[in-house]
């Protein structure tokens, strides 16, 4: 099982409000964080991803930590995330 996999079925488990996935080599964000639904903080910083798909599905999302990977877009499912208060996207071509 994958780090991440493991870190998400951890915070399942004690239905934690953040997870931090951070350095783990993530080109995609993975499905199994969809089971997720409390968390208000996501750490996917330092990864591959180029999208941040998925998240907008996590309706209780305050914060998203996605600085140094390769984003250039932002999918408009986002903009639908109410509790939305900030995305770190430093490091990324969205912010050049």
């Amino acid at each position: 099982m994958s780090d991440a996999k493991l870190r998400i079925r951890h915070a399942k488990r004690g239905n934690e409000k953040s997870i931090d996935l951070s350095n783990l080599g993530l080109s995609e964000i993975p499905t199994e964080i969809l089971q997720l639904s409390a968390l208000e903080t996501v750490d996917v910083s330092g990864n591959r991803l180029s999208s941040l798909e998925r998240l907008g599905q996590l309706p209780h999302l305050r914060d998203i930590i996605a600085q140094n990977n390769n984003i250039g877009t932002l999918h408009e499912e986002l903009l639908d995330l109410y509790f939305l208060d900030s995305i770190n996207l430093v490091g990324n071509p969205i912010v050049n």
